[in-house]
C-alpha cells in the first residue's frame, strides 16, 4: 500500500522527530536506572539513523513534485501495533 503525505503532514512528522529526540536526551540525562538509560540510548541511536537516512535522502535527491518541493520515497516501512 502507498501512503503519500502533504508538505504539512511530513514538516510535522519531521518536527515530531526532531522534537522527541531532544526530548529523549534529556530523559537519558536525567536517568539513573543504567538499565533503562542503555534502553533509551538505543532508542536514540536508532531514531537519529532514521533522521540522518531521511536527511541525507533529502539532499541527495533530484526527486521534484508538481510544485518543486523535494521528493524522498521510502521503499519500505513497517509499521506495528506496538
Amino acid at each position: 500500500m502507498d501512503v503519500e503525505l502533504t508538505e504539512e503532514e511530513s514538516s510535522a512528522l519531521q518536527q515530531a522527530l526532531h522534537t522527541y529526540l531532544s526530548n529523549l536526551r534529556s530523559e537519558i540525562s536525567g536517568t539513573d536506572d543504567r538499565h533503562f538509560r542503555d534502553g533509551l540510548k538505543e532508542k536514540h541511536t536508532v531514531l537519529e539513523g532514521i533522521e540522518a537516512k531521511l536527511q541525507a535522502a533529502h539532499e541527495r535527491t533530484d526527486d521534484r513534485d508538481s510544485q518543486g518541493r523535494t521528493v524522498v520515497r521510502m521503499v519500505s516501512l513497517w509499521w506495528s501495533d506496538q
